[in-house]
């Protein structure tokens, strides 16, 4: 669902108004969702003391279906789960994120996305979000979606 364009310029157009908070307290989306690894974030990890073994599941990559290209498909890795349980490898038992200063940037965007379009970035709510921390149509006073986009496109420009 896109909530906002923004345009080369990085003037965003609001297209939905949204309010998110995420409480970090249920940790869903460490639990549930496959965390796409880049290259950037692998070399981000090393950076940061970590082996190959402890944040890859497979040296493989996987191929999932791109949202930017029609048929296409982006070669990635996969961020390592626990045996079992299948949640992150990093998520602690008090359900915080051990990796949090320097995890990788599909966490950091999360429950959003951005893709590529004609007229620059359109940011939307990811497709398979199973965040319940989003209120959609709500009245612009209570929105924060323009602080949202703005984050988003930050992360971008960082990686």
């Amino acid at each position: 669902m896109p909530i906002a364009k923004v345009n080369e310029a990085g003037d965003i157009t609001i297209l939905k108004h949204i309010y998110f908070e995420c409480t970090a307290s249920c940790s869903d989306c460490c639990r549930v969702n496959s965390i796409p690894v880049t290259e950037k974030d692998a070399q981000r990890l090393l950076d940061n003391g970590l082996e190959v073994d402890q944040f890859l599941e497979s040296l493989s990559p996987v191929l999932i279906p791109s949202t930017n290209v029609k048929g296409g498909f982006i070669k990635a890795h996969m961020l390592k789960k626990k045996p079992f349980v299948k949640e992150c490898v990093f998520l602690d038992s008090n359900l915080l994120c051990k990796i949090h200063s320097f995890k990788p940037l599909a966490c950091r965007l999360y429950p959003f996305a951005v893709r590529k379009s004609d007229e620059g970035f359109i940011a939307i709510i990811h497709p398979d979000t199973i965040c319940t921390f989003i209120d959609i149509d709500v009245k612009e006073a209570k929105s924060n979606t323009i602080e949202i986009v703005q984050n988003l496109i930050s992360l971008l420009s960082l990686e």
